[in-house]
C-alpha cells in the first residue's frame, strides 16, 4: 500500500483573518471560495492539500494580472511623453498637473 505524503502531515487552515470577499467571491486573505472555507473542517487532508494548491494558483493569476495592469499603465505613461521646442522630453503623469507659470514681477523702483 502506497501512502500519499499529504496524508501524513496535518494541513493548517490557511485563513489569515482578512475574511472579506473579492469581486469573484474568493476571500481576499486566503483566496478560498465560500464552499472551501465553510467545508474546511470536513475535508480530508488530501482535499485540504488540493484547496491550498488551487489557492496558490489563484494567487499567481492575481499577481500576473496586477503586473499586466501595471505594465499597461507604464505603457500609457510612456505614450503620453511630449517634447519641448529643444527636443527634451516632457512627461506628465496623470496624477501630476503641470506647474502654473510664475506671476510677472513688478519692479517698483524702475
Amino acid at each position: 500500500m502506497i501512502i500519499d505524503q499529504g496524508e501524513l502531515f496535518r494541513i493548517p487552515n490557511p485563513c489569515i483573518g482578512v475574511c472579506e470577499n473579492n469581486n469573484r467571491g474568493y476571500c481576499k486573505g486566503c483566496l478560498r471560495s465560500r464552499q472551501e472555507r465553510f467545508g474546511w473542517n470536513d475535508f480530508s487532508e488530501y482535499q485540504r492539500h488540493l484547496v491550498v494548491q488551487v489557492c496558490q494558483q489563484r494567487r499567481k493569476r492575481i499577481l500576473a494580472a496586477q503586473a499586466a495592469r501595471e505594465a499597461e499603465m507604464n505603457k500609457i505613461k510612456l505614450t503620453r511623453e511630449q517634447f519641448d521646442l529643444f527636443g527634451e522630453p516632457l512627461v506628465f503623469e496623470e496624477s501630476v498637473e503641470p506647474p502654473e507659470p510664475p506671476s510677472p514681477q513688478i519692479d517698483l523702483f524702475d
